[in-house]
C-alpha cells in the first residue's frame, strides 16, 4: 500500500515538473513591455478626483496636485506641463497643446513608484471657458529631450476680475 502512494506523489511530482518546464520558457519569453504603463491624475486641493476650481479670480494662488505612477519597467525621466488654452485649444492622444505653459515640473520615478506634488497656479487672464490642460511627458534619450505620451487631463475654468 504504502509503495503505490509512493508511485503516486512521484508521478505527480514527475508531472507537476513536467509542466514548469513546458509553461516556464513560455512565460519567461512573454514579452511584459505590452502591459507597460504611466498613470496620470490632477487631484484637487483636498488631493483627492475632487473639489477643482471653476470660477477663479485673476492673479489669486490655488492649489492642484499631480499624481504620477510608473508601470514602465524601468525609471522614467516625467514632465508635467500645465497649459492655459480654451475652447478652441486642441489637444488628442497624439498631439500636445499649442498653448502657453503656466507650470512646469519634473521628477525621475523608478518602476512601480509613485509621486504626488503640489501644483500653486495662478492665472492672469480673465475669460470664460478657459480650461487648464495637464500633459505628461517622459524624456526621449534618443531625441534628447522630452517627448508627449498622449497622456492629458483638463479642467474647465471662467477667471474674472477681483
Amino acid at each position: 500500500m504504502v509503495d503505490r502512494e509512493v508511485k503516486i506523489a512521484a508521478l505527480s511530482l514527475v508531472s507537476l515538473l513536467a509542466i514548469v518546464a513546458i509553461v516556464y520558457p513560455t512565460i519567461s519569453a512573454y514579452d511584459n513591455s505590452a502591459f507597460a504603463f504611466s498613470e496620470f491624475a490632477v487631484l484637487g486641493p483636498g488631493q483627492s478626483l475632487a473639489g477643482y476650481p471653476r470660477l477663479l479670480v485673476t492673479g489669486q494662488p490655488f492649489l492642484l496636485y499631480a499624481y504620477i505612477e510608473n508601470h514602465e519597467g524601468n525609471a522614467e525621466y516625467y514632465q508635467v506641463l500645465v497649459k492655459l488654452g480654451n475652447q478652441s485649444t486642441s489637444i488628442s492622444n497624439s498631439t500636445a497643446a499649442n498653448a502657453p505653459v503656466i507650470f512646469k515640473n519634473a521628477a525621475v520615478l523608478l518602476d512601480n513608484q509613485s509621486l504626488e506634488f503640489p501644483m500653486y497656479l495662478s492665472i492672469s487672464n480673465i475669460g470664460l471657458n478657459q480650461r487648464l490642460i495637464f500633459e505628461l511627458w517622459t524624456y526621449n534619450m534618443a531625441k534628447s529631450g522630452f517627448s508627449y505620451t498622449g497622456i492629458w487631463n483638463q479642467i474647465w475654468i471662467n477667471v474674472t476680475l477681483p
